[in-house]
């Protein structure tokens, strides 16, 4: 089970990497024409949003995830005041090279969470699952720790139905079995995941049918339908990112599941940049 805790944030981290160049372009065409059939690690000099980033290089999703997992590997467990502290330093550097966000803006306006529904609420997920995989309170812990940043009713009931899917697949439930652990837990989101589990196959079709953009709304069911139907960890994130949009906040869960079902391939890990430091980290998260 540790390896596949490892894996799933990896895989979440290596899948937000993987998108920076082709993140938020919403032509599934102009897609294609960048990257083919092997959309990852796509250079973002031409990215507006990720143009200082390189190759390897996290979205600020995964600048985000860093924070939770810097957090949890020093202090031990979740710290809600030091992950804001975090926050507020990372983001509020004057050198900070990436993108703010609305929720993140909020958070530096205000100290506290944005009344908002975006995908960015997913960033902070994997980590946290890992670290408190049988807690009774995990659930409580990761609504306290969606809040922060995302103050929002939909935020917090897609963020737990994601997690528990993130859960059964480090518990070693195959991206069905985990897709339906996130639909058991009924109201809104489990009807979202419902959806995902009834869609037919045709992901670049189920993607433009529920909705490209960033609210869970559309995030939530695009992301786990990718976690479906592809035939490994590759395809799924592959398939994530030519169905274009906000395809690096869906790969937060995504990229969790079937890492945790599949593990990442080699040769994505070697072009994560700071892997070695990452990979320190959640060594240090996972003994805690």
């Amino acid at each position: 089970m540790r390896d596949r805790a490892r894996n799933a944030i990896l895989g979440a981290l290596v899948g937000d990497a993987a998108a920076t160049g082709l993140h938020w372009i919403y032509d599934t065409d102009e897609v294609r024409r960048r990257g083919g059939t092997t959309p990852e690690f796509q250079p973002p000099a031409q990215n507006p949003y990720h143009a200082r980033r390189s190759v390897g290089d996290f979205t600020h999703y995964g600048d985000h995830a860093m924070v939770v997992i810097e957090s949890l590997a020093e202090r031990g467990r979740l710290d809600l005041d030091d992950y804001r502290s975090r926050m507020l330093a990372r983001f509020g550097d004057p050198a900070y090279d990436g993108y703010l966000d609305r929720a993140t803006k909020q958070l530096l306006a205000t100290g506290k969470g944005a009344d908002d529904n975006q995908a960015g609420c997913f960033a902070k997920l994997a980590p946290i699952v890992a670290r408190y995989m049988d807690d009774p309170e995990r659930d409580a812990r990761l609504e306290a720790a969606i809040r922060v940043t995302h103050d929002h009713p939909q935020a917090v009931a897609c963020g737990l139905a994601a997690a528990t899917a993130i859960r059964a697949a480090i518990l070693g439930a195959n991206a069905h079995g985990s897709v339906a652990a996130a639909a058991e837990r009924g109201g809104e989101a489990g009807a979202l995941a419902r959806l995902a589990l009834e869609a037919p196959a045709d992901h670049l079709a189920f993607a433009k049918k529920a909705g490209q953009a960033c609210p869970v709304p559309q995030s939530f069911p695009v992301a786990l339908h990718a976690a479906l139907t592809g035939r490994d960890y590759a395809a799924s994130v592959r398939a994530t990112i030519l169905a274009s949009g906000d395809s690096a906040g869906r790969l937060l869960v995504t990229g969790a599941i079937r890492g945790a079902t599949d593990g990442v391939p080699e040769a994505w890990l070697a072009r994560l940049t700071d892997r070695a430091r990452i990979e320190a980290l959640l060594e240090r998260l996972l003994d805690a």
